[in-house]
């Protein structure tokens, strides 16, 4: 049973529907799921294979029978590995990725294989995906992204749109990949962040967050992990800036309520933020 917890009222909308955004206690990984009931679903990530069944369950608990797209930032099988139990059993329109290949998995093939079976195409900075009334901008990687970077460097970043609100979703994007999203230029303001890379304490700087501006920050990791996240540099970075999170961890599933008036954060176990 879901606790209401936090609520915000943000600009007011013309538009009568809403939104629902799931990011699920899914252990250490990420995913995200952008329901507008009647009209679409999406999915960001898909967590790792070991919770692929809570994924599934989850989506076909909220009557969800097909998804239109399916996002995976970057090939790492935390955020990917759930795919393998979910796309057999609920079916997806289009697959997006950010076209960067991870060599050190053994899944890694498994995934291409499941990927191409689909209609499929890289996201990069500047092109836009729509469906509903959902809107997403991609702002990073660049369609050429450093050959040197690493993976979670080149991690897709996106705007989530809703009328007039808005969730930065940072992926894994970790210390180099945020300079070089810095450098494009102005980063735009957002009504939540999604930390990057579980909190690590090298994401999700003081430079971005004055950037953002958000009025309250999500963080996906599971208890007790032996990356140590989120980092205690990461909390004081957030507690400077006098922003409030939640964490899946310890709250459990988050769902972001998102209507006219505003939105609402209900949490799946009691806790202040």
């Amino acid at each position: 049973m879901f606790v209401a917890a936090f609520m915000v009222t943000v600009h007011r909308s013309a538009m009568n529907r809403e939104l629902n955004i799931h990011l699920l206690d899914i252990g250490q990984g990420d995913a995200m799921i952008l329901h507008q009931p009647g009209a679409c679903a999406l999915l960001v990530d898909a967590g790792p294979l070991i919770n692929g069944h809570r994924l599934t369950n989850k989506i076909k608990t909220l009557g969800i029978e097909s998804l239109e797209m399916v996002i995976v930032t970057h090939p790492h099988l935390d955020h990917f590995g759930g795919l393998f139990d979910l796309l057999p059993r609920v079916p997806a329109k289009h697959f997006y990725d950010n076209g960067v290949p991870n060599r050190s998995w053994e899944y890694f093939d498994d995934y291409l294989a499941l990927r191409n079976t689909y209609p499929y195409a890289t996201l990069s900075r500047g092109m836009q995906l729509a469906s509903g009334d959902i809107r997403l901008d991609a702002l990073y990687p660049p369609a050429d992204p450093d050959p040197e970077a690493g993976i979670n460097d080149t991690s897709i970043v996106m705007l989530i749109s809703f009328g007039d609100f808005t969730l930065l979703h940072m992926g894994d994007l970790a210390d180099e990949g945020e300079k070089r999203l810095l450098k494009f230029g102005a980063v735009p303001r957002a009504d939540i962040i999604k930390i990057a890379h579980h909190g690590a304490a090298d994401s999700t700087s003081t430079k971005l967050l004055k950037a953002v501006s958000p009025d309250l920050a999500l963080i996906s990791t599971a208890a007790r992990n032996r990356f140590e996240t989120p980092a205690n540099e990461l909390l004081e970075r957030l507690e400077r800036h006098r922003l409030p999170y939640f964490r899946t961890d310890r709250h459990g599933d988050l769902m972001i309520r998102v209507g006219p008036g505003g939105y609402q954060i209900n949490t799946e176990k009691e806790g202040e933020p």
